[in-house]
Parts: structure tokens; C-alpha cells; sequence
């Protein structure tokens, strides 16, 4: 029997009610049998995401999962499978702040100015945040919006892939926890009180993870475990994403005033003539 064929795969199209009026549903991937996804499906993913980024408001990151899932990247290698991807929810954890988990709304912007000009003009009363694993900066309303502050379009390349990865492995983990009361009463448990190493096991046993991934994913989550499981069980993630200004031109901007005082202290030490 053909594994690859049979193999069962989650509903790659986004769910009607997690699109905005107006919003096209993404078309679906195609499910050719040995068709590998290779240039022509990351750059149709790319092209996805920064049409639909240009446009005049939120979108939904429901609407770019049919194309990172056909994008098929090896950084989410099991994006369409309907057990978690510990090692893509790992990877997006690492790059995310830890406040991802009860965040609903991020907005990306190169400049304090253009979230100004968004209506976004009480920054400076957000709370900074950061990811272990990216250097970037972070702002969080300490509610529901996370903003960002990207430079390039490789900042996006880098960006928008993560927040719909740890989307998709979210609601995964949601969809089994939400189908196993067993389980939720598990984690409502060990959320009120120390678990048992017995209840410990066996949360990570029905969270269809082995002992090795299970132990992974609580050392990167610490002590946030049992209340992101909880947070979880709760809901699925519905983001969206907005970008302010996000033109190339925007980009080739924010990089020009990035560099100059770099190409000002180069010009003083002449370092260009050595």
C-alpha cells in the first residue's frame, strides 16, 4: 500500500467563519500524488502573503495556511499532518514571545511614525517584549495586540511562516485536547495543582507526543506549561495579521535610515579607502 497516498491529512481550507467580509477564501493545494513542492510553490506562498499584506487592513492567517501547507517547508515538515509538529511548534514557540499564546491581533510596521499614523499613537505605554530565539522588537498592549517592527521583506519571509505555523500546530493540539475529555480534565488538574508524574505522563501520551517531544515542548514551555495547555483547551487561534505601510518602497525607507549612521561613522574613519 502506498503510505504517502493513504497517509490522512488535515482540512487544508480555512474555515469560512475565520474570514473577513469581503476576503477571498485562498484557493486550496492540490493534492497530486508525488507532486513535490519546490521554487514555484514557496514563491506562490510568497506572493500570497504579500498581496494579501498590501491590502487595506487585517487579514485572517487562516487564509495563508492552503499555501504554507503547499509550500510544503521542511521547517514544518509535518504541517499537514493531523498529529502535532513538535519540532515546527518548538521552532515558532522560540521565535514568538511567550505572550503569542494569548495574543489575538499583530500589526507590522517599520517605523514609530507609521504606527502613529495607524491610530496606534499609546506605544510607549506597551510593554516590550522578546523571543529567545529572534532578535527583533517586540510590543505588546499587554491584551490582545502584539506589534512588530520589521525592516525588510526578508523580515516578513522570516515572520508571517512562523505565526502560521504555530497557528496550525495550536489548533492541532486543540483539536485533540477539545476531543478527549479525559485530557482536558488532565490539564485542568495539574493547572490547579502539582501533577503526578503518572498524570504528567500520561497528558503527554494523549497528546499524541512521545516522552521524548513531550519533555522537549515542558522545557520550552517551563512554567507556562499547564497554563498554555489550558489556553489551548480553551480555544482555537484565530489571528490576524495587519501590515502598516508595507511597501517595498517602505522597506528600501526604513533600511536607508537603519544604515545611515552606520554609512556616516564608515565615512568618518574612511574605512572604505583601507
Amino acid at each position: 500500500m502506498n503510505r504517502t497516498a493513504d497517509r490522512r491529512q488535515i482540512d487544508q481550507s480555512p474555515d469560512p467563519a475565520e474570514l473577513f467580509p469581503g476576503e477571498a477564501k485562498a484557493m486550496a493545494p492540490l493534492g497530486l500524488p508525488g507532486l513535490v513542492p519546490g521554487k514555484r510553490e514557496v514563491d506562490l506562498y510568497v506572493r500570497t502573503y504579500m498581496t494579501l499584506l498590501q491590502s487595506s487592513g487585517a487579514i485572517s492567517v487562516s487564509s495563508l495556511e492552503p499555501a504554507h501547507l503547499t509550500a510544503a517547508s521542511s521547517l514544518h515538515a509535518g504541517a499537514a499532518e493531523p498529529g502535532p509538529d513538535l519540532s515546527a511548534l518548538v521552532y515558532s514557540t522560540q521565535r514568538l514571545p511567550s505572550c503569542i499564546t494569548a495574543v489575538r491581533d499583530i500589526v507590522l510596521g517599520q517605523s514609530a511614525a507609521a504606527f502613529s499614523r495607524a491610530g496606534f499613537a499609546a506605544m510607549s505605554d506597551w510593554r516590550m517584549v522578546s523571543a529567545p530565539g529572534r532578535r527583533r522588537r517586540w510590543l505588546y498592549d499587554g491584551d490582545a495586540t502584539l506589534a512588530a517592527y520589521i525592516a525588510s521583506a526578508s523580515d516578513l519571509d522570516d515572520l508571517v511562516p512562523t505565526i502560521v505555523a504555530y497557528q496550525i500546530e495550536w489548533n492541532k493540539m486543540h483539536r485533540i485536547i477539545a476531543g478527549d475529555p479525559d485530557l482536558v480534565a488532565l490539564i485542568a488538574h495539574a493547572s490547579a495543582e502539582t501533577p503526578s508524574v503518572a498524570l504528567v505522563t500520561e497528558t503527554g501520551d494523549r497528546l499524541k507526543l512521545s516522552p521524548a517531544d513531550w519533555n522537549r515542548l515542558r522545557g520550552v514551555w517551563g512554567d507556562d506549561t499547564w497554563p498554555n495547555l489550558a489556553a489551548i483547551a480553551t480555544s482555537r487561534k484565530r489571528y490576524t495579521l495587519r501590515m502598516l505601510s508595507g511597501s517595498f518602497l517602505g522597506y528600501a525607507r526604513a533600511t536607508r535610515q537603519w544604515w545611515a549612521p552606520a554609512a556616516r561613522l564608515l565615512d568618518h574613519l574612511d574605512i572604505a579607502n583601507r
